[in-house]
């Protein structure tokens, strides 16, 4: 049986495409490797009301309102900002998923669950897609692949597309914590508990969070969490009993060359579409996904999948996305470069009435350069020059 796209991963963000190809009344088959979509779930859960606004799925979602966040430096140095507005929202990230995988499949999606790709051979002008589902090997023809299988994608390594050139490893748990104050998240930057990243608390409710970590280097990570819940006030009292669920995923970072080749594109995390400070996927993913639906039915319409008609999505996506990934990465650039007594002395150069009324008047999850841009040219100190001179080496 032939389609007209065939999309690897049943994720929101090859679910939310697959959506959009199949509105207009093309063929689109999803393989999905897991038995259910959204499980196991990868993703802390933290989102703009933007996601929701894109990706159409209902507010029945949210679980929880924040309106700040509590930064730690290693040393116990905190900087704790509340406003009066909602910054982000803490989502029920499975029933998220599920959502779009049934938008998808009412558009007329056939989303094949439980399918694990294993390989691809061309044909002419068509891609032949072999899978494995409940142990039987299948075969399918289609002129486009859409890899949207994630940091390690399939689809990526077969055609020689370029990877991530980092990887952070996450490491998530959920479980009864007494949440001081709900409507705040709380991240703590120490290299000591997680090398390259950060460490965060986000309140689901008010007796309930999920706590969770990342690293850039070779280790067990939930040692690393241990080692959290020793050092961080907020986690003492927090034990092994407490946990109700585990998770962990993969979080990649860098900016790709190129996300395209004859009859193949990629979206998502397997095109790296993240943000370098944070590690989030959905909003920049499902922006991506609009311009990698319109070029694929665009494809579509003139029977073209050359290299040379999809490198338009390339294009089109690195002129909006692609600008904030490369934003982010100038932050992370900072982010790395400080030490960890720089950036409690950050912490501490921020924690006053100017800083803070920037910072909350500015404050954007999906474009954190802004207020980073806004307390760099407004705060003269010889540590952000410092930061700026990082930025730009």
């Amino acid at each position: 049986m032939d389609y007209d796209v065939v999309i690897v991963g049943g994720g929101p963000i090859g679910c939310f495409v697959g959506r959009h190809i199949a509105e207009s009344g093309r063929r689109v088959l999803i393989l999905e490797e897991h038995g259910e979509v959204g499980e196991p779930p990868h993703c802390a859960g933290l989102v703009s009301s933007e996601v929701l606004s894109i990706s159409g799925v209902k507010d029945d979602v949210i679980l929880n309102k924040i309106r700040g966040a509590s930064i730690y430096g290693y040393d116990g140095t905190k900087l704790s900002l509340l406003g009066e507005r909602t910054y982000a929202l803490v989502i029920d990230r499975i029933l998220f998923d599920k959502r779009l995988a049934i938008m998808a499949e009412d558009r007329g999606v056939e989303l094949s669950r439980g399918s694990r790709v294993v390989g691809f051979k061309r044909d002419t002008n068509e891609i032949e897609v072999t899978f494995v589902r409940s142990g039987r090997e299948s075969k399918v023809k289609t002129p486009l692949v859409i890899g949207a299988d994630g940091a390690y994608s399939i689809v990526a390594k077969f055609f020689k597309l370029p990877l991530p050139r980092e990887i952070i490893y996450g490491f998530q748990v959920e479980g009864e914590l007494n949440c001081t104050n709900p409507y705040q998240v709380e991240v703590m930057v120490d290299n000591e508990t997680s090398p390259g990243w950060f460490s965060w608390i986000i309140p689901v409710r008010e007796d309930y969070a999920r706590i969770g970590l990342g690293i850039n280097v070779k280790g067990n990570p939930r040692e690393y969490l241990k080692r959290l819940c020793n050092k961080w006030e907020p986690l003492r009292s927090f034990k092994d009993s407490n946990i109700k669920r585990i998770m962990g995923g993969l979080i990649p970072l860098g900016l790709i060359e190129r996300s395209y080749t004859d009859n193949v594109m990629l979206v998502g995390d397997a095109a790296v579409q993240l943000k370098p400070l944070s590690g989030g996927g959905l909003y920049l993913g499902l922006l991506a996904g609009l311009i990698c639906s319109k070029v694929a039915l665009e494809a579509l319409d003139r029977g073209d999948f050359s290299s040379s008609m999809l490198s338009k999505y390339h294009k089109l996506w690195m002129k909006s996305v692609g600008r904030e990934i490369k934003l982010g990465l100038r932050l992370r650039k900072i982010f790395l470069g400080l030490t960890d007594k720089e950036k409690s002395e950050l912490l501490r150069v921020l924690d006053n009435q100017e800083a803070k009324s920037i910072i909350l008047s500015t404050g954007n999850i999906d474009h954190p350069w802004r207020v980073a841009y806004k307390i760099m040219t407004h705060i003269k100190v010889p540590l952000i020059a410092r930061m700026l001179s990082l930025a730009f080496s």
